[in-house]
């Protein structure tokens, strides 16, 4: 899934919330929605499929946001679908139109990403 919009800011990059701050001791990135508005949402694919997304959220080195960057991250266990600790996933709900794709909403607590991905 492609994860970009985010709830208060709809496509405006500059607007976004979410932050990857970059840990050099476990080599990872802390990927965290810190509001209610940078509730990742809209994507296709997201509410019940997607397993993987690249998601954009700003990077932050050594307490500096160095602006937004792409980050792979694994969203669903691959044996259960169950969603991975710190991510809280599920589908908006029903559309005016489109309804065969499930467009849906992610919200990230802290959750580590490797810095190989």
């Amino acid at each position: 899934a492609y994860v970009q919009t985010e709830l208060g800011h709809g496509s405006n990059i500059r607007g976004l919330e979410t932050t990857a701050t970059y840990d050099p001791e476990t080599e990872s990135f802390d990927l965290h929605s810190p509001t209610p508005s940078s509730t990742k949402w809209w994507p296709g694919g997201l509410g019940k499929t997607a397993t993987h997304a690249v998601v954009y959220a700003r990077l932050i080195l050594k307490g500096k946001n160095m602006g937004v960057h792409a980050f792979i991250v694994a969203l669903r266990d691959m044996t259960t679908h169950a969603s991975l600790p710190g991510i809280e996933l599920g589908d908006i709900g029903p559309k005016l139109g489109f309804n065969g794709t499930d467009n849906g909403f992610a919200r990230f607590s802290h959750v580590c990403v490797p810095l190989a991905h």
